[in-house]
């Protein structure tokens, strides 16, 4: 989803869907950092690998801890469009802080180009699977195979649309420790599209444009139209994909976390989950206070505008993350 949701902001280039015009959103200050704090250099090693098979063959990068280990381990799963493995906004790469920032604390973390980024010219009518599920998975076994990783000890950490995924790669990767799910979406994808083109007061003329796409693509009657640029076809996979339900099917430890100020996925969606997995046990969920979507921390009214503005990963969640994986056995 942070693909499409993101679409608006100024730095993020979204595919496949085009960017849409957009009033100036209100002025959001953000509290950069001058570094990623919960960063060590020296406690970890970075190696280049390779995720995937020919034709789509994947470039990423793994930071082990110092050590022998073996290491508890983390896939990094992005949210919709054409990511690098930092998962780069701008100038923010909220990927790479995550993954050097856990890894300063004894937790390797497998992060890779996505398909629709390094692939992307070569790409035509793709589904969700293919743009993120199945490359997710043989990720999972890259970090299994490797002999300084705990097998038992894998978990999927998945962001916005890769947050919704996470339980489903999990279940497919079996066996996983358990998931993180930073920011998932908890409604249909076009009522998210509709809520966010609201929030940024696009003009009424547009809005019903979009409000008259969407109407058709719920009734099944789009045909060859587009929404944003991606066929029917497209945003009725997403839809289909229930992540609260893989959720329960996991069953095992999942931590769910949003940032107060994230506006392209609200309390709507956080109450979804927290209402489908109430009888769930090992599930967690937590708000952090003054972070954006990505888990920046900033002032005032948020919008598309602070993703241009550089900034770091919040240390505390960093350390929330690592507390929770380093605790499951």
């Amino acid at each position: 989803m942070l693909g499409v949701i993101t679409l608006f902001a100024a730095a993020c280039a979204s595919s496949p869907e085009p960017r849409v015009s957009e009033p100036a959103p209100a002025k959001a200050v953000v509290q950069p950092t001058s570094a990623t704090p919960a960063v060590t250099g020296a406690a970890f090693r970075t190696e280049e690998v390779s995720v995937g098979r020919a034709p789509f063959l994947l470039k990423g990068t793994l930071t082990v801890p110092t050590g022998s280990g073996p290491f508890p381990g983390v896939v990094l799963v992005h949210g919709s469009g054409p990511h690098d493995r930092d998962e780069s906004i701008g100038p923010n790469k909220p990927f790479k802080d995550i993954a050097e920032g856990l890894s300063s604390r004894g937790i390797a973390v497998l992060r890779y180009d996505k398909r629709t980024f390094q692939y992307g010219p070569q790409l035509t009518n793709f589904s969700i699977d293919d743009e993120v599920v199945v490359d997710a998975v043989a990720a999972v076994g890259v970090l299994k195979a490797r002999p300084e990783i705990h097998p038992e000890r894998v978990f999927v950490v998945g962001h916005s649309l890769g947050a919704l995924l996470a339980p489903e790669i999990a279940v497919l990767a079996a066996p996983v420790a358990g998931a993180v799910l930073l920011a998932p979406p908890g409604r249909p994808p076009w009522d998210l599209v509709l809520a966010q083109l609201r929030y940024l007061e696009v003009p009424a003329e547009k809005l019903a444009e979009f409000e008259q796409t969407v109407g058709l693509l719920k009734a099944g009657k789009l045909g060859t139209g587009t929404l944003l640029g991606a066929p029917a076809a497209y945003w009725q996979d997403w839809a289909s994909r229930d992540g609260v339900a893989m959720a329960r099917k996991l069953q095992r430890p999942i931590l769910i976390m949003r940032g107060a100020r994230d506006y392209q996925v609200t309390d709507e969606d956080l109450t979804s989950w927290r209402s489908g997995l109430a009888s769930v046990a090992q599930v967690e969920v937590v708000t952090v206070p003054e972070n954006n979507h990505l888990f920046i921390k900033g002032t005032g009214k948020p919008g598309p505008a602070e993703y241009a503005v550089p900034g770091h990963v919040d240390e505390q969640v960093v350390e929330k993350l690592a507390s929770f994986l380093l605790s499951k056995p």
